[in-house]
């Protein structure tokens, strides 16, 4: 082989492996295929939770805190944990910290209820935002009313079913935060810490390292990070959605990114070879 030839290959423009990065994401989605998605332990320590207030008849706090930018990653999460609580008959109060997602969190709340049948006021209900993030997470533990005296519609909290034997955030069974900003660390600094309740959180794949430590504590009770923790978590469920869709491109892309790794150093010790070799 020629070093010229190999020179070549080494200074291929990087509009072709734009172009090679296009064709692999198109044509994962065009030419469906199933890869497999093996839950880890903290994607299958929110299952648990969520298996748990089933048993004990226990309310989740679902805490939708993304917004527009965050919606790919987070929403598919949202929507295969709500599956999983509605299919078991678990109470649920959504809100959002983040003032850009409150219909977000609204949408996908009411669509997955309707999947399964479920009445508003007896079965959830939805907060929406409002302002204040820690002082709003400090006063909802000190007096649930006091925080929150109306749901989104402008309708008195202490009317419904699901939320009149709550009074603080000591009485959820389960809180979890899915979140593309630092909402879970709010929640887990001046929520959990004070009201020692179980606090679980989703976020973006770029944040989900950040969240280990605190697993390794115990201070956060299971993580769904990214779209493949969503993934997993259909995987769980046994409902594959949009998150085990979405992975097929980014799998492929993954893959074609270590190859081509693999064929630049290929190539770059080949030249350097035959180019000592020609000197000899």
């Amino acid at each position: 082989m020629k070093v010229e030839t190999l020179q070549k290959l080494l200074d291929l423009d990087r509009r072709w492996i734009f172009l090679f990065v296009l064709i692999a994401a198109v044509g994962a989605r065009v030419f469906e295929f199933d890869l497999p998605s093996h839950p880890k332990h903290h994607v299958i320590v929110v299952y648990d939770e969520i298996e748990r207030l089933a048993n004990e008849d226990a309310t989740l706090l679902l805490s939708m805190d993304y917004d527009p930018s965050g919606k790919p990653e987070l929403e598919p999460m949202s929507r295969a944990v709500l599956r999983h609580a509605f299919s078991r008959n678990v109470k649920i109060v959504g809100m959002t910290h983040n003032p850009h997602g409150q219909n977000l969190g609204q949408n996908v709340l009411e669509e997955v209820a309707a999947e399964y049948g479920k009445q508003y006021g007896e079965d959830f209900v939805y907060l929406g935002y409002k302002a204040g993030f820690a002082t709003l997470i400090i006063n909802m533990g000190q007096d649930f009313y006091d925080a929150f005296p109306y749901d989104f519609k402008g309708v008195d909290v202490r009317t419904y079913p699901v939320t009149e034997s709550i009074n603080s955030l000591s009485d959820f069974g389960y809180v979890l935060s899915i979140a593309s900003n630092a909402a879970w660390e709010m929640w887990m600094i001046f929520g959990r810490e004070k009201y020692r309740f179980s606090l679980g959180t989703g976020v973006t794949g770029v944040i989900a390292p950040d969240v280990f430590p605190f697993l390794q504590t115990g201070q956060i009770k299971g993580l769904l990070g990214g779209l493949a923790g969503a993934a997993e978590y259909e995987t769980l469920i046994n409902k594959p959605d949009r998150a085990l869709v979405g992975m097929r491109p980014q799998s492929a892309v993954h893959v074609l990114l270590a190859l081509l790794v693999i064929f630049g150093n290929t190539v770059f010790f080949l030249e350097k070879y035959y180019r000592r070799k020609r000197r000899i």
